[in-house]
């Protein structure tokens, strides 16, 4: 499905040639570089390179201080947020490092990409992605700033420059450019969380009609049916598509969430209990935060439906153990104090509540001003829900919920604060 991403890749005079300016000289570097970065925008890994993994170690061998294969390899690990600079010694140096030698012998693009990727790693992100809207602005075609930012807006909760970020560039483009068509599903994300549907359904289907694999435009309506409650046409729709999306393996997870999502939406628990034994749940192993969010929002929503989980949350808790002080994102925050609520651990908890306040006090930044304002209500909402104190669950929430946007993720995603805050209601 994604041998695409090895094909006509560019060499670093093609790279020149859009206006891209990379310093290496290396023409494998400059190849793979482009072969990296499409598999990341199509979320899938290119079997004949290896997946992703390979192609960034053969991207790097070919010349290990190209500034752009370090752009990419280390934005990679800043957008995966997986990886604390306060807490890993080698990465931060890494990150300095990168922007030391792209000062000094990078060009002005490789600088630019340097220092947006070192800002969101020390909580910057807010400049971080004025770093990437200047890039853009004097080089529209450049996808990495794109989908850097797309990422990093998602974040941010910031649901008006996930949409407008590519409606300024989308015009701008040639449709014969590689990822062209993987606009039009971004866009229609960006569309569907601003509560413009049609519009988004619009975009998500031209996207589906150029490249029927795109994840993320299957991804774009998906939302767009749950948000109208249209369930029994998205599991349709999920369900025969099933071929082309699932090979798309960074991001194949949260369609199946969305899959089982409608399942409940419709209280056929089984089935959705047998996507999460089967996908949602088998996935996790990869480690990565966005299938470690996946599996324990959708645990948390099946309890709350009153349906026993068993032990399945003890499955999740060696894997967001390492995670526990990192504070990347409140989101993450949220989605670790969920699996440890489920495995009941009051250790573990009380860990976890004394290195947010931690953070808080000692640490500055967007995600730290997220955390305090609320990531830590959030939290404590989800613990007071677990030990059955509903009335405090409304006590929190009710300040902050007209916000809790702000911690990040979609408006799938942050509706279940929303559920705990009206739960009380009906019970």
């Amino acid at each position: 499905m994604a041998e695409w991403c090895a094909e006509n890749l560019r060499d670093c005079q093609a790279w020149k040639a859009e206006g891209i300016q990379i310093s290496t000289n290396s023409n494998e570097a400059a190849r793979l570089f482009d072969a990296l970065l499409r598999q990341y925008v199509s979320w899938s890994d290119c079997a004949q390179l290896g997946g992703m993994d390979q192609t960034l170690r053969i991207m790097l061998e070919a010349e290990p201080n190209a500034i752009m294969s370090r752009v990419i390899s280390l934005g990679l690990e800043v957008m995966g947020t997986g990886r604390s600079i306060r807490l890993d010694k080698n990465y931060h140096n890494e990150l300095n490092q990168l922007l030391n030698d792209a000062t000094k012998y990078g060009t002005i693009y490789e600088r630019n990409h340097a220092k947006a990727i070192h800002l969101f790693a020390n909580d910057k992100m807010l400049a971080a992605c004025e770093k990437w809207e200047k890039i853009l602005n004097e080089i529209p075609n450049d996808l990495l700033a794109l989908k850097f930012a797309h990422d990093a807006y998602f974040y941010l909760g910031n649901k008006q420059c996930i949409r407008d970020s590519i409606a300024r560039i989308l015009p701008k483009w040639k449709s014969t450019t590689p990822c062209y068509s993987y606009l039009y599903g971004m866009y229609a994300f960006g569309l569907e969380e601003c509560e413009q549907y049609e519009e988004a359904k619009k975009y998500a289907k031209k996207g589906l009609e150029l490249n029927r694999h795109d994840a993320w435009a299957t991804h774009a309506l998906a939302h767009c049916m749950e948000m109208n409650g249209c369930v029994e046409e998205g599991i349709h729709f999920m369900e025969s598509t099933e071929s082309d999306w699932n090979k798309c393996s960074l991001l194949a997870c949260h369609n199946y969430w969305h899959t089982a999502l409608y399942y409940i939406e419709l209280q056929k628990y089984d089935d959705a209990l047998s996507y999460y034994d089967r996908e949602i749940g088998n996935r996790i192993k990869s480690g990565a935060m966005l299938d470690i969010v996946d599996a324990s929002s959708i645990l948390l929503r099946f309890e709350m439906e009153g349906i026993s989980v068993g032990n399945r949350w003890k499955a999740l808790l060696p894997i967001v153990k390492p995670h526990l002080h990192d504070h990347i994102l409140a989101f993450n925050d949220a989605h670790i104090r969920m699996v440890i609520e489920g495995c009941d651990d009051n250790t573990i908890r009380k860990d976890h509540c004394d290195s947010i306040a931690n953070f808080i006090n000692d640490n500055s930044g967007d995600n730290n001003d997220r955390t305090r304002n609320f990531g830590k209500s959030i939290c404590d909402a989800i613990s007071s829900y677990y030990s059955g104190d509903y009335h405090k669950v409304v006590q929190t929430l009710a300040p902050i919920r007209h916000n809790v946007y702000s911690i990040g993720g979609s408006n799938a995603q942050v509706s279940l604060q929303h559920l705990q805050y009206n739960l009380p209601t009906y019970t």
